[in-house]
């Protein structure tokens, strides 16, 4: 019978996680709740999942209308410059909570802070 050694399968080491810069929201859409969340790190790349942390969080729309939202979370290193921008665009329909996530795919090592800004895009 085959044993696995577990000993050489370890977790790597603490994640820090990027300080918070800014949040910026459109008129008309109120940010209700968002969390900065690294994937847990794998023993095994058989197990990694694709991105390195995400950002999640609730959008409120106070508008008479349904509304395309983009949400962009920009990195950046320790002197505030812009490493990368991700986003995810989601139909925001009036009165109505709606999540979104942005996915994180590549780590860098230099990242300090991110923001979150939130933009419409224009009516559905």
């Amino acid at each position: 019978m085959d044993i696995t050694d577990n000993a050489s399968c370890r977790e790597t080491g603490p994640f820090k996680k990027p300080e918070q810069a800014d949040i910026r929201v459109s008129p008309g859409i109120e940010l209700k709740s968002h969390i900065f969340l690294p994937s847990p790190m794998p023993c095994c790349a058989q197990s990694a999942l694709p991105f390195w942390a995400k950002v999640s969080g609730k959008l409120y729309s106070r508008k008479q209308e349904d509304i395309l939202v983009s949400a962009v979370v920009t990195l950046y290193d320790d002197c505030g410059v812009n490493i990368i921008q991700y986003s995810d665009t989601v139909a925001l329909e009036a009165g109505e909570i709606t999540e979104f996530e942005v996915k994180l795919l590549e780590f860098h090592d230099i990242t300090k802070s991110y923001s979150i800004t939130i933009e419409e895009r224009g009516s559905l």
